[in-house]
């Protein structure tokens, strides 16, 4: 059996094992499970990393996203087609999925187009906005063949792709985009690095072509059906391809435009998409890849795709590896969520300003592609290579931070935006859910989610706080979003920002982030532009609750904005004193009292411990029902529930990763997590329910459902077991929560929000592409004991990925 003939068998047949030797030539092995985390060497790396292989049979339910910081993104499906994307600023409703092949490989005039057809998607999304445009159906494959297995290995921001067809030239793709902790300049550059691998199976010459297809931006996208083509020379030799529109001051530039070449002086051909949507089919007897080893189609009026093939030979058993790039530009968008939205403000791309054309991008990749990968791949193999961390984490923070380019997007310091945002800073925020609940910075998500940014690009993290503080209110009160749809403003606007509706917790968001960023990178000059800001916080906080005494302010919902908080659960409800509440509170103005002593503010700081004092002495009297807190009880009714909320202990989550002293009593810590431990955890096969009944029943409430959970809460929880000293149980619990997510219902590209709660299956039930799920990036400090900035020490994880994306 040749090296082809054993590729086509393994994959047909499901082998299992093999000798490394018959795979040593691909990018990964191709003997691997499906679908599970699973240790293995892989290009480009010095030792072995964890990974989850996803094949036909068990797909991604959306592939890896492809792009950087503030550019938008396309994603690159397990199927081998185009899916979602925003390159072009469709970001509400996003663009797709496209539906478009992107690879196709022609040996002696035979095609194989390499992905598969069936599986082409319909938009999905929780909140009702779909495209005015369906998406294409299937490619058509007339006079081609496919791809019968794709082996997908994702790793952000790094996706590793390996075709299996009949061809005798066998080919794998690294696709990927720079992103460099601690460098968010280079984080930026608009673009994608294909490196196509072609290895000849056989025992005779090959010569054949390969093409990539690329759909381009839409007429609405570019503002016009007229698009310019010429040829682009130098250090890549490609082709551009602009629209005849251009934007506004400060980018005097076109309202979409990309390149698309290959690297140096190698000989390419460039024509028109070769997907559906530049064809007029019924001309035509067979698909275009047919004849991409003779000729890519002529470019259509109206339609702004490309693509590009570069033909080969290979001699028996030889390799070659041909670099395409693709980089983009369009520097504004609208509020309203499209270009062609008729509400809310135009903003301008920071990307834009630091990376001014397409072609300046392509260019900055061809010189620096090596150097740009080496880095990506050795920040990478120190998370691989920690040996404190289980392989399955190794595996999840990286990808993890796919959600900083999905959702991430970075505005300019230019009108709309008030006088108050600085150059140097723009203002960044996230999306909350594109496609299910889109806002920008809705301020719980930023608490769960902004842990990364933090670690690895400040300054994002402090526009993002700047922000905050300049949209503050006069009372004190913290913005809840800074534009989207629960404020009823448009869904990607960041100069309508709104008071929002769940007005208790917004305080403990604002001063955690706040102290986030102090403890890993800020000092005396960072706590004076902050700390008048949290105090004047902290005090509207205390005053939501006049009328109860001084100790009940601290633990119970406000007047009139009682029966939701995070949780926006009608059954059981938030009512008077409430746990949950309370702990959060309390850990509000531990941190608020620390920054009163850094600032010399001693007389705020004795009334903040007054506040702490006064409080934890109504949680612990009128609140703890021996074994665990009560979900709530309001007193002038009598009205309370005895429920176990499975989260109650958030706040001493907050404390201790926030290096402060805990904000329960210690022994009824432990109580609780064991309450939890056989009520709430025992209930789910995959995390922990809101809510049980004491004797470990479920709870039947309406809401949310009996069963339902979010995943950052379940990330929390089994922190608190870690700080607690069951660190084992808690990375079993983190575990076995993303394991459901990553590889039972693969949604590695697509994080959900909420879980099933009619039934236990840890199925998702709303909520796409939710960076609160970056909470994940809490559990290195947690697994070591340690609070947030302990990986950022010497030798800690943080610390070695910054030094590793340096180059150093």
């Amino acid at each position: 059996m040749d090296r082809r003939d054993f590729l086509k068998t393994a994959a047909m047949a499901g082998v299992t094992h093999t000798s490394s030797a018959a795979v040593s030539a691909t990018l990964f092995p191709l003997n691997l499970p499906s679908s599970e985390w699973t240790q293995f060497r892989a290009a480009g790396y010095p030792s072995e990393v964890t990974g989850v292989i996803y094949r036909r049979a068990t797909p991604a339910t959306n592939g890896m996203p492809l792009g950087g910081i503030d550019t938008g993104c396309i994603d690159l499906e397990t199927s081998g087609m185009w899916g979602y994307s925003t390159l072009f600023n469709s970001h509400v409703p996003r663009r797709g999925p496209i539906n478009a092949a992107a690879f196709g490989l022609n040996v002696g005039g035979k095609t194989w187009v390499l992905c598969d057809p069936s599986q082409a998607k319909r938009y999905d999304t929780t909140d009702g906005r779909i495209p005015e445009e369906a998406p294409p159906e299937a490619p058509r494959m007339e006079g081609v063949e496919t791809a019968f297995e794709i082996h997908y290995w994702g790793h952000y921001p790094v996706v590793d792709t390996e075709f299996i067809t009949s061809a005798p030239v066998s080919v794998g793709v690294r696709a990927w985009s720079p992103f460099l902790p601690g460098n968010v300049t280079a984080s930026m550059i608009p673009c994608i690095v294909f490196e196509v691998h072609l290895r000849n199976l056989s025992g005779e010459t090959q010569s054949g072509t390969f093409a990539l297809n690329f759909p381009g931006p839409t007429k609405k996208e570019a503002a016009t059906g007229a698009f310019r083509r010429e040829d682009v020379h130098g250090p890549v030799e490609g082709l551009q391809v602009s629209s005849a529109s251009v934007t506004r001051t400060p980018i005097a530039a076109a309202r979409a435009s990309y390149v698309l070449g290959v690297f140096g002086k190698e000989k390419a051909r460039f024509g028109g998409a070769l997907d559906a949507g530049g064809w007029n089919w019924g001309q035509l007897s067979a698909s275009p890849w047919a004849h991409i080893h003779e000729t890519l189609p002529r470019a259509v009026d109206g339609h702004g795709g490309a693509s590009a093939a570069v033909d080969f030979t290979l001699t028996p058993g030889a390799e070659r590896i041909e670099r395409f790039v693709l980089a983009w530009h369009s520097p504004m968008w609208r509020g309203g969520g499209t270009l062609s939205s008729k509400e809310g403000n135009w903003f301008v791309h920071m990307y834009a300003i630091r990376h001014r054309s397409a072609r300046e991008a392509a260019f900055k990749l061809a010189r620096e592609h090596g150097s740009l990968l080496a880095r990506v791949l050795a920040w990478q193999a120190e998370i691989y290579g920690d040996k404190s961390l289980p392989g399955w984490l190794q595996d999840s923070l990286i990808n993890n931070l796919h959600l900083i380019t999905e959702t991430g997007m970075w505005a300019a310091a230019e009108a709309p935006l008030p006088e108050w945002v600085r150059q140097e800073d723009g203002l960044f925020g996230m999306n909350e859910c594109p496609r299910g609940c889109s806002q920008i910075e809705c301020i719980p998500c930023s608490f769960y989610g902004n842990i990364p940014v933090v670690y690895f690009f400040k300054e994002l993290a402090l526009s993002t706080l700047r922000g905050y503080r300049g949209y503050q209110y006069t009372e004190g009160a913290a913005p809840w979003i800074f534009g989207g749809v629960t404020g009823e403003t448009p869904p990607v606007d960041f100069a309508q920002p709104t008071r929002g509706y769940q007005i208790t917790l917004n305080g403990l968001c604002y001063a955690a982030m706040v102290n986030r960023y102090a403890l890993c990178w800020g000092n005396q000059e960072f706590n004076r532009e902050f700390y008048e800001s949290v105090k004047r916080n902290a005090i509207y906080t205390f005053n939501l609750r006049p009328d109860y005494e001084l100790g009940d302010r601290v633990i119970s919902m406000p007047t009139g904005n009682e029966g939701t908080e995070w949780f926006e659960a009608p059954e059981p409800g938030w009512f008077g004193l409430v746990a949950h509440v309370g702990g959060l509170h309390l850990a509000q103005y531990r941190i608020v009292e620390r920054m009163a002593l850094q600032a010399g503010d001693q007389k705020f700081a004795a009334e903040c411990r007054q506040w702490i004092e006064a409080g934890t002495k109504s949680l612990e009297e009128k609140l703890w029902a021996g074994g665990y807190y009560l979900t709530f009880w309001e007193p002038e009714t009598g009205r309370k529930s005895d429920l176990v909320f499975g989260y109650q202990l958030d706040g001493e989550w907050v404390a201790d990763f926030h290096g402060l002293p805990g904000v329960f009593r210690k022994d009824r810590v432990d109580s609780t997590l064991a309450t939890i431990k056989r009520t709430n955890i025992a209930l789910s096969k995959s995390g922990a329910v809101n809510y049980a009944h004491a004797n470990g029943s479920p709870a039947k409430v309406g809401g949310y459902g009996t069963y339902s959970y979010f995943p950052p809460e379940v990330l929390m929880l089994s922190m608190n077991y870690m700080y607690e000293g069951q660190r084992a149980f808690g990375i079993e619990l983190a575990r076995r929560c993303w394991e459901n997510i990553t590889c039972k219902w693969r949604y590695t590209w697509d994080m959900p929000n909420i879980m099933r709660g009619d039934k236990d299956t840890g199925e998702r039930t709303y909520g796409h592409d939710y960076y609160q799920d970056m909470m994940l990036w809490a559990l290195p400090a947690a697994t070591a004991g340690q609070p947030m900035n302990g990986p950022l020490a010497p030798g800690g994880v943080v610390d070695r990925v910054l030094r590793a994306a340096r180059g150093r």
